[in-house]
């Protein structure tokens, strides 16, 4: 049985040394719901992670390449010791091990798992920039991100993650697919 809650969950336990993990999950190729259904899975295997919240599933159309099919997106907030170059790391190997292939940017992903806010940390590296230096801009992403943290303080910015929302020109439909419980089976 997986330690995934649906959102609303509140642990009534938590570490001082555990940092909450943002994550955005997207998929638009193949069983959309199974992949992010064992993704989510995944995540609850992470090595001493557990997962706060869950949003329900939105679906929402391409960015970039619009000739593609919809996605599927889900957000989740996880609790977790993990250093966010490991969690990079260990977020590769799920969608590696999940069949993703490589393919251009923006095109068709079987799942694709990106980390959004590790924390309130600002994070720069060569292989990892975080806050996403996107989200603000990607309706696909805050909305679900809203329903599970809607007054998450964005580090660079100063808003929520609501007012985000409320500003985002991304005209991009998101709609609401299905709850959190359909990846919880």
């Amino acid at each position: 049985m997986s330690n995934l809650k649906p959102r609303g969950y509140v642990s009534s336990s938590s570490a001082s040394d555990e940092t909450e993990a943002y994550l955005s999950l997207g998929s638009n190729i193949g069983d959309r719901i199974g992949y992010l259904r064992k993704s989510v899975r995944s995540l609850s295997a992470l090595s001493r992670s557990r997962q706060v919240e869950l949003s329900s599933v939105y679906e929402s159309e391409p960015v970039g390449y619009a000739d593609q099919p919809k996605f599927l997106n889900v957000a989740a907030i996880v609790s977790t010791p993990i250093s966010v170059s490991d969690l990079l790391r260990r977020l590769k190997v799920i969608e590696r091990d999940l069949g993703r292939v490589p393919r251009e940017r923006w095109r068709e992903r079987e799942i694709d798992i990106d980390i959004i806010f590790y924390g309130g940390l600002k994070i720069e590296t060569h292989e990892l920039t975080v806050p996403h230096p996107r989200a603000h801009l990607r309706r696909f992403v805050l909305q679900p991100l809203c329903e599970i943290a809607s007054d998450f303080v964005h580090p660079l910015f100063n808003k929520t993650l609501k007012q985000l929302l409320d500003d985002c020109e991304d005209g991009l439909e998101v709609r609401r697919f299905e709850s959190s419980s359909v990846l919880q089976g």
